[in-house]
């Protein structure tokens, strides 16, 4: 089982809870599962090519993708996966 940490905004654009659980190999499962759950979600995520957004930081068991990974990266059963809103700045 994968715990998925929502941005608040999103998680409220959708009525989900700020934290989902799913099951999940890979982050491409976890945006198919979301995206069962609350139709919509994955696009806002990821990119029809399968790259993350640019506007999004998301991070993997605590380790930071890099910007614009792509959604087949693999997630071990029991990792936590943070998708957060990027900020950027001067």
């Amino acid at each position: 089982m994968i715990t998925v940490h929502l941005p608040f905004d999103l998680a409220g654009e959708f009525a989900a809870s700020p934290m989902v659980r799913v099951n999940a190999r890979s982050c491409a499962e976890i945006l198919e599962a979301l995206d069962f759950q609350y139709p919509g979600m994955a696009s806002w995520i990821a990119e029809p090519d399968g790259h993350f957004r640019v506007h999004l930081s998301v991070f993997v068991a605590g380790l930071r993708l890099p910007t614009r990974a792509h959604v087949s990266t693999a997630v071990m059963d029991g990792a936590e996966v943070w998708i957060l809103k990027a900020i950027s700045g001067g």
